[in-house]
């Protein structure tokens, strides 16, 4: 029977191919809107609480101070070699390589004689951090006491929403700076393996989302801490250091894990270097701006579904503008949309230069994201 005699039926079917034309036409409409858990807020500005937050001499802020606020980026286990010479010499071993890979703090082995730690730590520019309460010599100015009264110590799990755990202990703390306590080492023989550079990213960023001030990784790779079989991080690790403590025969690392090392060395570098300079950001009140984050909507496959994304986002205010963060937890791509309520007048990728596909006038912007990826946006919105 023909169209033309059933005009009703026309207009019907015209009608749905203009509606599929237009949402074809418009590349921010397929997407769906992801539940609350996409969107993190540690610390709402709302409840005028504050971000707690340690200072330099490791007295307890609430709010972010330029002059006075640390965030630690440490380094745990860091070893003085004060048995081969003096440690005001030149020939000290002291902290300089965790220094020059960006991290700001240390704790060292309790097993070190102090004056060797404070020589070590004032020559290397960085602060060490003590983890015994009480100890008088926090109150130094070039010492901040990390006291357990202060600050709640939480280790983050591995795994692909751990952050999602360690958001919800780190929100019981009421009060306390929240550090977290990620891993960079494994007891090598027993099947344990060391993060790698993304999972590190993963890890770490995870951390920062649930509302971490401070991050310690753990830990260096030395003669300490082979002896006591773990293999740790370091810009040159060895096969063997050749020395033992306490009467246990070093660990003997292979090449591979010497690489491991190595690599997940570097890894954390480039996060230290990537975090501090959003470090501010992350010490002040989310942003209060309200905005939702969508997945594209995946065509049915022959050859089965997409894995899952697991998007994690945490907005906060930034150098005169916004900071978006975008964390894909999952083990599949992503492809997202950003909506705000007002237009977007400037948008740009921090650290990545490609042009992003926006609509500004509508609030809205979209981006694809790998498997354990990371996104930050600088994003300025019109009044």
């Amino acid at each position: 029977m023909s169209r033309s005699h059933h005009p009703v039926l026309s207009r019907v079917v015209l009608l749905a191919g203009l509606f599929l034309t237009g949402c074809a036409g418009d590349p921010f409409a397929d997407y769906a809107a992801l539940d609350a858990s996409s969107i993190q807020r540690p610390y709402p500005a709302a409840d005028h609480r504050g971000v707690p937050q340690t200072a330099r001499t490791g007295e307890l802020l609430l709010q972010f101070d330029q002059a006075r606020s640390f965030f630690p980026l440490a380094l745990s286990g860091a070893l003085v070699d004060y048995s081969r010479s003096a440690p005001n010499s030149p020939g000290a071993r002291g902290f300089t390589a965790a220094f020059l890979a960006d991290f700001n703090a240390v704790t060292a082995d309790p097993e070190q004689p102090l004056d060797a730690q404070l020589a070590a730590a004032d020559g290397s520019r960085l602060m060490l951090l003590r983890a015994r309460p009480g100890d008088s010599w926090g109150e130094l100015h070039h010492a901040a006491l990390l006291d357990a009264s202060d600050v709640a110590l939480i280790a983050m799990p591995r795994g692909a929403l751990a952050g999602d755990a360690f958001a919800q202990t780190a929100r019981h703390q009421a009060g306390k700076p929240v550090w977290a306590l990620l891993p960079a080492s494994a007891r090598v023989g027993n099947g344990e393996t060391m993060p790698d550079p993304d999972e590190a990213r993963l890890l770490a960023f995870s951390a920062l989302l649930g509302g971490a001030t401070g991050l310690i990784w753990q830990g260096e790779d030395n003669y300490v801490a082979r002896s006591a079989g773990w293999l740790g991080i370091a810009p040159t690790p060895q096969l063997d250091y050749g020395i033992q403590t306490g009467g246990h025969a070093p660990l003997q690392a292979t090449p591979g894990d010497v690489a491991a090392s190595r690599r997940l060395w570097d890894a954390v570098t480039q996060l230290n270097r990537r975090i501090s300079r959003i470090a501010p950001a992350l010490l002040q009140p989310d942003a209060p701006e309200p905005y939702s984050i969508a997945m594209r909507i995946a065509p049915p496959s022959a050859t089965g579904a997409r894995p899952p994304a697991q998007l994690r986002s945490l907005l906060k205010p930034h150098d005169g503008g916004l900071l978006l963060i975008v964390l894909n937890a999952g083990t599949g791509e992503a492809d997202f949309r950003i909506g705000f309520a007002r237009a977007i007048r400037s948008l740009t990728r921090l650290d990545e230069g490609e042009t992003i596909a926006q609509d500004a006038a509508r609030g809205l912007f979209r981006d694809t994201i790998t498997p354990r990826g990371v996104k930050l946006y600088r994003i300025v919105l019109a009044r």
